[in-house]
């Protein structure tokens, strides 16, 4: 009598499963890669959430750092959501994502110029992975969900990467200090902070 309940249950699951499958899926078989991605596009925006609102704090009032990670905050929630209308058009398993809470009080350590290296090295991290998505694209003889990446993401992704190391040289160049050895250091403070600072306040 168990055995039956037990494969009575399991067929039940196995229709009501069979029941969601997508009538739209054709030659779609990169799931776990997207919604791996999707994870990643959630946890770069809280992230900036996270900075956004660290650079707008009384104690630090960089405004201009503060909207230009807003932006980034916004730009990545639809990066996320574009790709999860992309996966229900393909007729993909889209799974609700668990995003891990940033460690806020991180900030507090770090300068300017650490922090832009910081999301210098995250944005590579998820170019990365996108390039990964593309190459399942690839392996799965999908060139549209390649065609997709190319025309959606990767562009702007490099452009991404390019506009921030920008800045960094930037504001490494701003808050040259000479030492009286005559060495050079960035301090990534001061006065060339706040012109820096203000730039991105006009932009953004």
């Amino acid at each position: 009598m168990l055995v039956f309940k037990i494969a009575f249950i399991g067929l039940l699951f196995t229709l009501a499963t069979a029941s969601l499958q997508s009538r739209a899926r054709q030659n779609f078989n990169c799931d776990e890669i997207l919604n791996r991605q999707i994870a990643k596009e959630f946890e770069a925006s809280q992230i900036y959430l996270s900075l956004a609102s660290y650079m707008s704090h009384d104690r630090v009032a960089l405004e201009g750092f503060s909207k230009m990670f807003k932006h980034s905050w916004k730009e990545e929630l639809e990066h996320a959501q574009k790709l999860i209308e992309y996966g229900i058009t393909r007729g993909a398993s889209i799974e609700t994502p668990s995003v891990p809470k940033p460690d806020d009080s991180k900030w507090l350590g770090m300068n300017a110029c650490q922090i832009v290296e910081f999301v210098l090295n995250l944005e590579k991290k998820v170019n990365e992975h996108l390039l990964k998505v593309h190459q399942c694209g690839d392996v799965k003889s999908d060139p549209q969900m390649q065609d997709f990446i190319e025309g959606e993401y990767l562009k702007e992704q490099v452009e991404a990467n390019k506009e921030l190391s920008d800045l960094l040289s930037r504001l490494e160049r701003a808050t040259l200090h000479l030492n009286s050895d005559g060495s050079k250091v960035a301090m990534c403070d001061g006065l060339g902070l706040h012109h820096i600072d203000q730039e991105l306040a006009k932009k953004f």
